[in-house]
């Protein structure tokens, strides 16, 4: 019993912040609902709506594709300066640190530094682009590049969170099997092939799904700061589609059956990706 009044305030808390706001929001996917009115309940008619929706669909690919970009380039990045500064040298500790930095500035900040550096008319980026003598670029503001901008920016302030993941990974590999791969005459490369990443399986498995839903839920501020969702919905990602049609447009109802969508789909994926990695660690 003693047990069970420990677990209480805990229990709690998950039960009011956690289980009854997902209950509700499963509730609220079921029915016409808005700011202002009443709550009418009307089964799977919002995702029906939402299946034949071009600005959903729309917003998924985008998702999709800022999904794909950022797992693979962020693990890739994090991973291989992980292991070219797994030194204990004082100017690796310092530039380590510097890598850092971006991770704890908050992302309004990080946001507006991108923004001003895209800008196209007195950016650092598009300054320094036509010192070299390339054409001026839109980025943010053409459809084309606003996407692939953002996924740069948003690259450049998390990798480095994942570079110290997987250097917590590399200390728990045992030098003596360096040695030993050492003296059997393989090269830095065969080491890195044959002893760190076998060894890294797990720690690989588990940056790429936090990444994964990372790159889904928590890009909110970006879009907003930085684009908007446009230029033409290019950067029109689920989260941002979702706040927008919850509370500009008013329609909670659609708004929470794209938020149960979202929720799905970063689940199935996930669990691709751990079955994927299971097989892959057998």
């Amino acid at each position: 019993m003693g047990a069970y009044l420990y677990l209480a305030p805990a229990l709690l808390v998950i039960g009011i912040f956690v289980l009854f706001p997902a209950v509700d929001l499963f509730f609220l996917s079921l029915c016409k609902a808005s700011i202002i009115g009443r709550t009418r309940f009307i089964g799977f008619g919002n995702f029906v709506d939402l299946i034949a929706s071009r600005d959903f669909l729309s917003s998924l690919k985008a998702t999709a594709i800022f999904m794909v970009s950022v797992v693979l380039a962020q693990t890739f990045i994090a991973l291989v300066v992980a292991i070219l500064s797994e030194s204990e040298s004082r100017a690796m500790g310092l530039a380590r640190t510097v890598f850092f930095i971006p991770v704890v500035l908050p992302f309004v900040v990080t946001s507006y530094l991108w923004k001003f550096l895209y800008n196209p008319e007195f950016g650092l980026i598009g300054s320094i682009l036509s010192w070299l003598g390339a054409p001026r670029q839109g980025f943010l503001a053409d459809p084309s590049q606003a996407l692939p901008s953002l996924i740069v920016s948003c690259i450049w302030k998390s990798w480095a969170f994942f570079m110290m993941i997987f250097l917590a990974g590399l200390k728990e590999i045992p030098r003596e099997l360096y040695e030993c791969a050492y003296l059997e005459g393989a090269s830095s490369r065969q080491r890195v092939r044959y002893v760190t990443l076998p060894l890294l399986k797990r720690t690989i498995l588990f940056v790429v799904v936090v990444t994964t839903m990372d790159s889904v839920a928590k890009v909110f501020t970006p879009v907003l700061v930085m684009t908007d969702g446009g230029p033409r919905s290019a950067t029109d990602l689920l989260v941002y589609y979702i706040w927008r049609t919850a509370f500009r447009l008013g329609d909670i109802g659609y708004a929470s059956a794209v938020s149960v969508f979202m929720f799905a789909f970063v689940l199935a994926v996930s669990l691709v990706q751990l079955r994927v990695g299971r097989e892959w660690d057998a």
